[in-house]
């Protein structure tokens, strides 16, 4: 049933896609057959995995810095409730901070390659995954670390086996989210300063009256973002096989 119901929500989005095409004309709103023309195209000449790869080495790159240090940053604030009280306003105002407004000065320290780009990411990955790892560690039952101490649990031992697994699910709702942002700040990136990338293509068509391009790269941003969902539900399914599928089984 799920899967159908997929499919015939795809097909009627496609459906209201083509809707839009004929009521709007081509200047607006491309064909999707002329996307799909384009799309074989631009895979038989080899650009779009040149510019797929750009995008997405940037993007590992910047998700990873974001990760390691949204992670490593509330474990280091759980040791210590005056350093949370004091860390944690600043690091929540700082989001309110619009980041690619920053982009002017990042391109004037790190240049106009790649950095400001995976800086930018980076910082997405960072509050997102900051937020979830932090409200995982504050859900942690204080019953199970009480008795993880008593059976003898050292300090490793307790922050792999209680903490680490405790947040898990917190872990996987933060990088739901956080994985099309650090995507979508990619793209946006590649907008402003690029040769290459899903961005530029997208960017290089508009510039170019080039409706159809520019159709073309969203609907490969669209299935890159898919894919990357499909493949963490994976790893999801992998990570957490320990819990229990239903509460009555834990019970």
């Amino acid at each position: 049933m799920i899967t159908t119901g997929r499919i015939l929500l795809g097909l009627a989005l496609l459906a209201c896609w083509e809707w839009g095409h004929r009521v709007a004309g081509n200047l607006f709103v491309a064909s999707p057959m002329e996307v799909v023309q384009r799309l074989r195209e631009i895979v038989e000449d080899g650009s779009l995995w040149g510019h797929a790869a750009s995008t997405l080495w940037i993007t590992a790159l910047g998700f990873a810095i974001g990760f390691f240090f949204g992670v490593l940053l509330p474990f280091l604030l759980d040791q210590s409730e005056r350093a949370t009280k004091a860390i944690e306003p600043a690091v929540l105002a700082s989001m309110g901070i619009p980041k690619f407004a920053l982009a002017p000065l990042l391109i004037l320290w790190f240049g106009i390659g790649d950095a400001p780009k995976v800086v930018i990411i980076a910082f997405m990955t960072f509050y997102m995954i900051f937020i979830s790892t932090f409200s995982g560690l504050r859900g942690v039952d204080h019953k199970l670390i009480v008795m993880a101490k008593i059976v003898g649990a050292d300090p490793m031992n307790l922050a792999r086996d209680v903490l680490w697994r405790s947040l898990q699910p917190y872990m996987f709702a933060g990088l739901k989210v956080a994985l099309p942002r650090a995507l979508s700040a990619a793209i946006v990136g590649e907008f402003l300063v690029a040769d290459k990338g899903l961005g530029y293509m997208i960017e290089h068509a508009r510039q170019m009256g080039d409706t159809t391009g520019v159709f073309t790269g969203i609907v490969v941003v669209t299935a890159l973002v898919l894919g990357l969902n499909w493949l963490l539900e994976r790893l999801q399914a992998k990570v957490m096989a320990w819990r229990p599928k239903d509460a009555s089984v834990a019970h």
